[in-house]
């Protein structure tokens, strides 16, 4: 089959993964409904990009579509993700999917993916995918589950489990070097490390004690890209410190790269060097994490409200914005034409924008700053917004 049409596409300088145009879809009755819609980031070598979005924005399927760990069909039926690990060439895990994929992303005025051939290839575009994956795993690559009891084998113990880690990254390893590499790693999550520890099943554990094994069994196979699927989910707050600690010791050596995937914006501040934002199965923004600390920094009208939200949150209060209108409008993946967000949208809501054209058209990232984009149709997006928000405290 030839593969002449496929689109060029090259990692971003620095970066060790470069995912581009990447498109999600999953079944729902006769359409293909698709939960990403030209999703892309870019993860800095040696650097921790954070995901951050509403529950249902698409973040955790963008990711795990891109390191193989989802069976939702079609599931990637489009784009490009480029690993550059280790002293090998990049590896393009989605490479010439448009050409075997049988559907294809959505064009002009069409709103879902379009059927395009049979499909007879696709299992054969898929064996390719899968030796890929298995490739990019080899060169190391670790996750950490946003369940970790779900994700924990519950028929083997703790210490069987972390020796198969172990012997990933050491393969040669003898049972008693896998098991002192085993209780090695229990020590560096603050575990007892001790032989009790690795005796213990995976229901026998609190649910800090999960997270804490998840997190050791991520790391021993000594990655170089890491992610995390939101990570304290589930925990109580004094446990929540604790592994946001313990995450930011680990990811702040300096030599592991990965993803931080949450809605838990304090942490992702804490933890990560750069930011992307998703709403609704789009990427509105990208930029440094310095966006996400400071509130009254440039971004996007919906990182504003996160930010909002976060703060009033840290307060003890409901989220309102600053004109006093609680925003609403739910949350999960929608199709359709022109601007998702503007149903929400402040700078929309106060006409400081052409309305006929946040209506009609999908806004493209434009610059806002050095390497800091996002996708908004006002020519100064920072300055509608305060404008927006300046007339709803007087209104």
């Amino acid at each position: 089959m030839s593969t002449d049409a496929t689109p060029a596409y090259a990692p971003a300088e620095g970066a060790i993964l470069t995912a581009r145009d990447v498109w999600v879809g999953v079944q729902v009755g006769k359409i293909i409904k698709p939960i990403v819609q030209g999703g892309r980031i870019t993860v800095p070598r040696g650097g921790i990009l954070g995901l951050v979005g509403e529950s249902g924005s698409g973040k955790t399927q963008f990711v795990r579509h891109l390191m193989g760990l989802s069976s939702l069909e079609p599931g990637v039926f489009g784009g490009s993700a480029i690993y550059s690990i280790g002293d090998g060439p990049p590896v393009d895990v989605l490479e010439n999917v448009t050409q075997f994929a049988p559907y294809r992303p959505p064009q002009g005025e069409e709103l879902f993916p379009q059927r395009e051939r049979i499909g007879w290839a696709w299992p054969l575009w898929r064996r390719r995918h899968r030796k890929r994956l298995a490739l990019l795993r080899s060169l190391g690559v670790g996750f950490i589950f946003q369940n970790p009891v779900g994700a924990l084998n519950p028929f083997l113990r703790v210490g069987t489990q972390l020796m198969e880690a172990v012997r990933v990254a050491h393969p040669k390893a003898t049972r008693q070097e896998a098991e002192e590499g085993a209780i090695h790693w229990l020590a560096q999550v603050h575990l007892k490390p001790d032989k009790h520890t690795l005796s213990l099943y995976p229901h026998e554990l609190s649910g800090g004690m999960a997270q804490r094994v998840m997190i050791a069994l991520a790391l021993a196979g000594e990655p170089k890209f890491i992610v995390a699927d939101e990570p304290t989910t589930g925990l109580d707050s004094h446990i929540r410190l604790e592994i946001v600690g313990l995450l930011n010791r680990i990811m702040g050596q300096g030599n592991l790269s990965g993803i931080v995937i949450s809605h838990d914006l304090p942490m992702v501040a804490r933890l990560c060097d750069r930011l992307t934002v998703m709403y609704r199965g789009r990427v509105v923004e990208e930029g440094p994490i310095a966006a996400l600390g400071d509130p009254e920094s440039d971004s996007h009208p919906y990182t504003r409200e996160l930010k909002e939200r976060a703060e009033a949150l840290a307060k003890g209060r409901h989220a309102r914005t600053k004109g006093g209108v609680e925003k609403t409008g739910g949350t999960g993946v929608v199709v359709g034409t022109g601007c998702i967000y503007r149903s929400r949208c402040a700078i929309y809501e106060a006409g400081l924008v052409d309305k006929e054209r946040c209506e009609r058209d999908q806004p493209p990232m434009q610059d806002i700053a050095e390497d800091h984009r996002v996708a908004c149709h006002a020519e100064d997006v920072a300055g509608a917004l305060n404008a927006a928000q300046a007339g709803g405290d007087h209104g």
